[in-house]
Parts: C-alpha cells; sequence; structure tokens
C-alpha cells in the first residue's frame, strides 16, 4: 500500500526543475534501498539501521565489544545490525557460539567482503578468502608450518634462542623503566620471521621496527568509524581524506617490505632444498601454475604471509603485554608463579614443554591472561553458506556473523569468578590445572555496568539535567540509582561515586587504576595531551613528581615562603583600604593576591595590581574556566568535528586561553635570554635545567611547549581555587557578621594589631582555622570534582567498568554527606570544633580530592587561606552596602564561583 502510494505520487510530478529530479531519484534509491534489504521473516531482531549507512552510527568504534554486549541485553543473545552493505548477526554466549561455530561449523566457515578488504589483501590469502582458494591456501598453510616445527619440539629451540636476545635486551636496561612494547613485537615476530623468511631480524633493525610500528597502527585503524564509512560509500571516500588513507598507505607499506624479502628469496631459491615458507610458497607456485583458482601466485603469497605476521605476532605480543601489567597489578600471583618456577625448573635451566604438566598454577596465570586480556574481543566476523536456522531464528545465506567472544569468556554461568583475575578459574579442587568448555581464547569484555537514568540518544541525560545545578541532581540520582551510577552527557557514559565511604574506598584503594584523565577533544585541542592536569601515563607522573619537588625548593609547604605571602597581604591590605569603605567587587584584587604567590614561585616575579595588562589576564582566565564549564563545551566534546567550523562561546574559551598560553610563552622567552643553570631563580629556570638533563627521554615531555602548558596549569590552579574560596570567605562573613566577630576577636586575642598573623599562630587559633575549614566545605568550589579515567577494566563495587571509562567522585556528596556532618547543608564553624572549642580535623574533609591525584597544591593553599583571610579580618570588618542582602547564588563553570557581589571594608 505504501509503496503503490509513492508510486502514484512519482506519476504525477510535473517534472520542471533539476531538484525535482534529484528528489524523486533519491525517493527512488529509498525504494531500492527498502526493497534490497527487506528483512526475512523471523529474522533476528536489532536497532532500526539508517538508510544506506545502517548501524554505524550505533556502535562505539572504540568499544564495539562492549556495546554490542550491552545490545544482547535489549534484543536477546541472538539480534541483528546492519554495518555498511553487510547484514549481521551478533551471536552472544557460549552455547550460542558454540552451537554457530561448533556444531553448524560448515555452515559458518564463510569470510564476509567488504571494500576495505578487497581494496587491502583483494580477499587474497589465509585469512580473508572464501570457497576453494581459501580450501587450498590454508591447506599448504597448515602442513607447511608443521613442517618448519608448529606443534613440534622442533619449534622449541628457537624459541629458546630468541628468549636469549630477549633477556639480554631486557637487562640493559638495568632496572629503569622502559616500555616493553617493541621487545615482545620484536621476538614474538622473530619466531614467524624464521618459518616465513628463513631468519630472525635484531631489535635494532629499524627497517623491521617500522614495519611493525605500521603493523600496530593498521590494526588500531581499522577499528574506526572511518573504516565503516569506506565500506558503504567507497568512491566517494577515495576523494577525501582521512584515516582510512592511513590505514591503507601501511598496509601497501608491510606489503612493500613483505616484497622485498619475497624478491630476496627469488634470487637464491632451490626448489630441491626449500629454507622456509616463502621457499614452500614459490615452488607451489610451480605445481599449481595451471590451477588458477587455487591463489597461487606472488600477489597471493604476500597476503598469505601478511596474514601470518598478523596473527603470528600480534595476538601472542599482546597477551604477553597483558602478562606483565597483571603482574605488575598483582605482585602476589607473579610471586605464586615465581615459587613454582623455582621448584620445578630452579634457576640452572630454563623451562621447557615437558615442564608445562608440572606447573599447573603457572599454566592457569597465562590462561587467565589470555581470557582476562581480551586482545580479540569480537573474533573475526563468518559468514553464513547457505541459509540455515540458528535457535528460532532464520539466518540467510551471505549473512555477517560475529560470534562475541566477550560473552563467552565472561559468561556468568561457567566461570567462578567471570570479572576477576583469577587464576583458580583453571584449577580444580585439587589444585590441578583444568580447562573450561568456555575457554575460546583472545577475549573478554565486562556485562555490567553502573545503572542510571534512562539517556535519549545523542544528547544522553541533558534531559535531566540543570546545568547550574548537576552536582545537586547527581545527588538525587544516587537516592535512586545507589552510590555507584552512571549518567550521560552527550558522550559516553560517566561513572559517578557518591558518598565520602564510596569515594574514598575507591579513589584510595584503586589509585592507580583511576591516574588517568579522560581525553576530553576541547582539553585536548587547547593544550593537547601536555601539562600537569590532563596528562596521563609515564609523562604525567614525570611532570608531576619534578613540579612538586621543584616548588618545595623554593618553599612551597615551608616556613620559607611564609615573607612572600606575607609581602602580598600587605599589598592587598594596602588596596582595599584606598576603597576608603566604598562598595566594591573584592574578586579581582583577591586573584591578584594569591595569583602573586604563584607567579613568585613559577615566573621570579609578581605583579602590580595597577598593571592593566595582568588584570586583563585574570580576567580572561575567569571567563575561561566559567566557559569551559558551559554547555558548549559539552557539545564541543561531543561533535569535535562539527563545533570547529561553528562560532559560539566556545571560539572565546580557545581565545582566551590562547591569550595566557602567550602570557606564559613570553615569560619563558624571556627566561632563556638570561638563564643560568647554576643559579635557578624560578620553576621554569629548574624546567629549562630539567630539559637538558632528558633531552634524550621525549616521552617525559621536558619541551618548551609542555614548559608553557605546565606554567599556565600552575598559574590557573594556584590562582582559581584558592582565590574563589577566599571570595566565599568574604561573603559568608558579610553574610554572618556575628561569625566574623568571633573570627576578629580570637586574632585579637592571639595575635593583636602590631604584626601580622604567622603560620604560627594557627595552633592557637581554633576557631579561625575551624571558619576556614567551614569556608572550603560550604563553599565547595569544585563540586564534581576532575574527571578521572581508568587505566585497565576493573571493578568498582559490583559493577564491571571499560579501560579508559570517566570516573568522577561527586564531593558534594562527601562535603554534604548527612552520615559524617551534624548539619551539612547550614554553615557551621561547629563541624571542626571538639566540646571543648579546640580544632578537630575530620575524615569526610577533602576539598583537594585525595589519592594518586590529590591537588598537588594542597599545602599551599592551606598556608595562603589561612595567612591572607586571618590577615583580612585583622584589618578591616567586611559589610554588605547599605539595603543590599547578601546574596548565596553561584554560577558553575568548572568552578563553583559566587554570583559577583559587593561589599564595604572599615579598617579597624
Amino acid at each position: 500500500m505504501v509503496l503503490g502510494n509513492i508510486l502514484s505520487s512519482l506519476a504525477s510530478v510535473q517534472w520542471t526543475d533539476v531538484g525535482t529530479v534529484l528528489l524523486m531519484f533519491f525517493i527512488f534509491l529509498l525504494i531500492s534501498y527498502h526493497l534490497r534489504n527487506r528483512k526475512p521473516r523471523n529474522y533476528p531482531p536489532g536497532p532500526t539501521p539508517l538508510p544506506f549507512i545502517g548501524n554505524v552510527f550505533n556502535l562505539d568504534a572504540k568499544q564495539p565489544h562492549i556495546h554490542l554486549t550491552k545490545m544482547s541485553a535489549q534484543y536477546g543473545n541472538i539480534f541483528s545490525l546492519r554495518l555498511g552493505s553487510l547484514n549481521t548477526v551478533v551471536v552472544n554466549t557460549y552455547s550460542l557460539v558454540k552451537k554457530a561455530l561448533i556444531d553448524h561449523a560448515n555452515i559458518f566457515t564463510g569470510r564476509p567482503t567488504n571494500d576495505v578488504l578487497k581494496r587491502i589483501i583483494k580477499c587474497q590469502g589465509v585469512t580473508f578468502n572464501n570457497g576453494y582458494s581459501w580450501k587450498q591456501q590454508r591447506r599448504f598453510t597448515l602442513s607447511t608450518l608443521k613442517y618448519f616445527g608448529v606443534g613440534k619440539r622442533s619449534l622449541e629451540v628457537i624459541i629458546m634462542e630468541e628468549y636469549k636476545f630477549l633477556h639480554q635486551t631486557i637487562m640493559e636496561t638495568n632496572g629503569l623503566p622502559f616500555d616493553p612494547h617493541y621487545f615482545i613485537n620484536n621476538a614474538v615476530s622473530n619466531i614467524i620471521c624464521n618459518m616465513v623468511f628463513g631468519r630472525r631480524f635484531e631489535y635494532t633493525d629499524q627497517r623491521f621496527l617500522n614495519m611493525l610500528s605500521l603493523m600496530s597502527k593498521a590494526l588500531k585503524l581499522q577499528t574506526s568509524v572511518w573504516i565503516q564509512l569506506y565500506s558503504v560509500f567507497p568512491y566517494v571516500m577515495d576523494l577525501l581524506p582521512g584515516p582510512h588513507k592511513d590505514l591503507f598507505s601501511c598496509f601497501h607499506q608491510v606489503c612493500a617490505f613483505i616484497k622485498e624479502e619475497v624478491d630476496k628469496h627469488y634470487a637464491d631459491w632451490d626448489p630441491s632444498s626449500p629454507r622456509d615458507f616463502i621457499d614452500c610458497y614459490l615452488t607451489e607456485i610451480q605445481k599449481r601454475k595451471d590451477d588458477l583458482e587455487a591463489g597461487f601466485h606472488e600477489e597471493g603469497l604476500q597476503y598469505a604471509v601478511l596474514d601470518l605476521f598478523v596473527a603470528g605476532t600480534e595476538t601472542t605480543s599482546t597477551t604477553l603485554l597483558w602478562a606483565f601489567v597483571y603482574m605488575m597489578k598483582y605482585p602476589e600471583i607473579q610471586e605464586k608463579v615465581q615459587e613454582e618456577i623455582d621448584k620445578v625448573v630452579g634457576r640452572s635451566r630454563r623451562p621447557n614443554i615437558d615442564d608445562r604438566p608440572s606447573m599447573p598454577y603457572t599454566d592457569a596465570v597465562i590462561h587467565e591472561v589470555q581470557r582476562m586480556g581480551n586482545v580479540v574481543p569480537l573474533s573475526v566476523p563468518r559468514m553464513t553458506n547457505e541459509d540455515t536456522i540458528l535457535e528460532s531464528y532464520y539466518i540467510p545465506k551471505g549473512t555477517q556473523i560475529i560470534p562475541n567472544l566477550t560473552s563467552v569468556l565472561f559468561d556468568q554461568t561457567k566461570w567462578k569468578s567471570p570479572y576477576s583475575f583469577d587464576p583458580q578459574n583453571f584449577l580444580n579442587d585439587q589444585s590441578k590445572f583444568e580447562k573450561p568448555e568456555a575457554f575460546i581464547p583472545f577475549s573478554a569484555a565486562p556485562k555490567n555496568f553502573p545503572p542510571g537514568p534512562w539517556s535519549l540518544p545523542i544528547i544522553g541525560d541533558l534531559h535531566h539535567i540543570e546545568h547550574n545545578k548537576i552536582h545537586l541532581q547527581v545527588a538525587k540520582f544516587a537516592e535512586k540509582y545507589g552510590d555507584i551510577l552512571s549518567i550521560r552527557f552527550l558522550g559516553p557514559r560517566i561513572v559517578m561515586l557518591n558518598g565520602y565511604k564510596r569515594v574514598k574506598e575507591v579513589y584510595l584503594q584503586q589509585g592507580d587504576n583511576l591516574a588517568d584523565r579522560p581525553v576530553l577533544p576541547m582539553i585536548y585541542d587547547i593544550a593537547e595531551d601536555k601539562g600537569l592536569i590532563g596528562a596521563s601515563g609515564y609523562k604525567w607522573k614525570h611532570q608531576r613528581r619534578f613540579a612538586l619537588s621543584t616548588l618545595r625548593n623554593f618553599g612551597l609547604g615551608k616556613k620559607s615562603l611564609e615573607p612572600s605571602i606575607h609581602l602580598e597581604c600587605c599589598f592587598l591590605n594596602e588596596t582595599i583600604s584606598n576603597e576608603n569603605g566604598r562598595p566594591f567587587n573584592p574578586q579581582i584584587l583577591l586573584n591578584n593576591a594569591v595569583s602573586n604567590v604563584i607567579c613568585v614561585l613559577v615566573f621570579g616575579n609578581r605583579f602590580e595590581y595597577s598593571d592593566n595588562d595582568f588584570q586583563n589576564l585574570l580576567k580572561n582566565i575567569n571567563e575561561a574556566v566559567y566557559l569551559d564549564g558551559s554547555i558548549w563545551a559539552q557539545l564541543y566534546n561531543m561533535f569535535p568535528w562539527l563545533m570547529r567550523q561553528l562560532p559560539g562561546p566556545h571560539k572565546k574559551s580557545f581565545a582566551l586561553w590562547q591569550n595566557v598560553i602567550d602570557f606564559a610563552r613570553e615569560k619563558v622567552n624571556a627566561h632563556r635570554v638570561d638563564y643560568d643553570p647554576s643559579n635557578p631563580r624560578d620553576y621554569i629556570d629548574c624546567f629549562l635545567a630539567e630539559m637538558e638533563k632528558l633531552e634524550d627521554d621525549t616521552a617525559a615531555g621536558f619541551d618548551v611547549e609542555n614548559l608553557c602548558i605546565c606554567a599556565l596549569d600552575l598559574f590557573v590552579a594556584g590562582t582559581e581555587t584558592t582565590s574563589t574560596t577566599l571570595y566565599w570567605g568574604l561573603l559568608y562573613m558579610i553574610k554572618y557578621p556575628e561569625i566574623q566577630a568571633k573570627v576578629q576577636e580570637e586574632i585579637d586575642c592571639v595575635v593583636g594589631g602590631s604584626r601580622q598573623p604567622s603560620l604560627s599562630d594557627r595552633d592557637n587559633m581554633p576557631y579561625t582555622n575551624a571558619v576556614i575549614h567551614e569556608i572550603q566545605r560550604s563553599g565547595n568550589i569544585v563540586p564534581l570534582n576532575l574527571p578521572r579515567a581508568t587505566v585497565e577494566d576493573t571493578l568498582i563495587g559490583k559493577y564491571s567498568i571499560p579501560k579508559g571509562t570517566a570516573v568522577i567522585g561527586s564531593l558534594t556528596s562527601v562535603l554534604f554527606d548527612e552520615s559524617e556532618w551534624e548539619t551539612p547543608h547550614s554553615f557551621n564553624p561547629g563541624h571542626f570544633l571538639d566540646a571543648e572549642g579546640k580544632f578537630r580535623k575530620r575524615v569526610a574533609f577533602l576539598p583537594f580530592s585525595l589519592g594518586k591525584r590529590v591537588c598537588p597544591g594542597e599545602q599551599l593553599a592551606r598556608m595562603e587561606l589561612f595567612l591572607f583571610f586571618s590577615s583580612l579580618l585583622q584589618c578591616f570588618t567586611f559589610s554588605s552596602p547599605a539595603g543590599v542582602e547578601p546574596s548565596m547564588d553561584y554560577k558553575l563553570g568548572t568552578t563553583r564561583c559566587p554570583q559577583p557581589y559587593k561589599l564595604c571594608a572599615l579598617s579597624r
């Protein structure tokens, strides 16, 4: 009926212009698409595909296995997708995967083809071949590799020899930190090289290392959405730049490397004495020259070797890399493996294959690494050779099948502890090795994710959120979903932690696994992966260690810094005094005073309050910090490619930050003119000296650009949080004049009026100290904390959190936790006083966060808050302008800041 109406409409159209023709042509394409891709009756359910591109954008290209596992909860363990031009059925759980791949093996032996594979390997070789050619290529490959030792003791000698080189190379690092990636890749690939090329390659062979690097890069690019789009629009994508071009270039260069090796073999090839796989293949080319369908020719040889390299290098080396990570993560398991090795093998010889039955724990650990390592989470796609029935669903011939091995290796009905790294999964009650039937290696993924509110497509949970109250609404979500929940703002889901006990437990117990920062496009486009705040991994550890040690040398957390703060207090008090009791907004003055303390440490000098350029810089920082927490920043993080082309506040944010970076760069350049390594004046001088020391360690990030961003981070972090806290502090003092009067009474009693307050007074001023802490608690200037990212797949509570997931511990839920604070929603200095009026610390007081990413400037902030606050209240009494009631309203950007207000300062 619908189709008939469309055709009737077409017949009545007046063909008067090109637009009408194009419209009709597009309608024709839609009808053709609909007719060609109608689902047969009883086809597996699944999300509705878009015309032409299918469900490409329904999947997370970076973690498709996790996305598909979640979809099985909605559509069942057998569901359908349309990926580009391919009808696809995803099969989940051990029983169904076994039924498809083992019970119906002959039906599911085909490989799907697409334009990407046609472009790269022309559907030749072993892995993505089909039919008669695939059978001949596979038979020849297996028999040839067996001839050269695969599955035999003769190969053990080659592996032992390669181990010598690997062992020697690791020993040469002398216990220093190193990335084992290329060592392992080279060692593992040399095993297959011996069989394929007849020789190994040195670990210093740049030509070979480049080939391995290209192969790794190509395998990563294969999962991108660009490759899916190429499969849909190959003719269009051939005309466009993008990662797909890099993919083709990588494989082209790898194939060129293989061709060079094949050409070398041609030069001295002796059919009567084959040295390796290539020699045997050349002989087979001669034998099969009349059997063209078998695919034995030089091009087929290149692609067969490529398949062997990918299969023989990437999976094993990646599994070993995971093994190293797990052994570092679980040193107690590493020790038990070593204990078994020492007992069975000793130190006088190397382990051999015969030892394996006597080493059940080691064998179990290796298998658990394979299970948890998840190196090929979705398996290589299959294709049905004929129409078939799987369970109750009809699956036509030519359908792409994706076995979700993730669902197998984490099947809760098959594993003792599916979501934990537990070698007991492969040990029986007698501690003997036992291989479960559900062990299909090279896959794993968590199934359960923290619950959260219902999300809309694209916008996520924005319809639930009032931006200025997001920290409060997260607390309400926690009442419904628990203290571990997930929400989504346009992009991937974020895990939220709520309450003091949960935040403390996760941040302290899993500190190492929450040491990264998520990559946010807006932050990356401003500072890339540089600096102290946004960096992760090796670079972050080096930069943080250096910054802390350097700032300590210049007085951070020590009495030697106190004179600098005292001097700034004098300038601040003098400037406020010049207002002569008139109403004024103290924000910029506080910003200037606080920033001058960090300026002395980082730049070696302070700035006058009358310096208009510096005042504008501080205003730019305030505005940029606010904009970075706006909805425009969220949109940019979700659609960076689109937002880069559109006008809006995000453009202003980039311009503001660029001004601040340029300021830092000017300071760095000025330092380089008269820099003396033997007499460092400040952080910049010390960084320049470290650049010279670590010039060969580029991964540590000691370069000029990173120095500019690190200086920016210290400058902004050392200014914004403390000055905003003081801004809240003065607002609370005019809101609660009786508290202000008690603070002044204590200052007068302990310090008097003839000298400035000092840090040594703090222990004798419990009420003032309690008020400052209560300002920090109630001010709540970083209500949601900065996001962290999981370094690896992990368990938080009972939930499985994938690697790279953003995790935020809500500091609002900690600082206002009703189980920890007597009157959490009131401004009450009594929270920090005991029954005798003495200051008491509270475990739930975490304004600087905690764990590996705790604020590095915490000690400086504590010093500044006490000295500035007590000095201000020693010299002035603050009040609202006549007839104005203090407002506790705030604006929420990156920080929670009071709405601009004015006050009057009367000298005491």
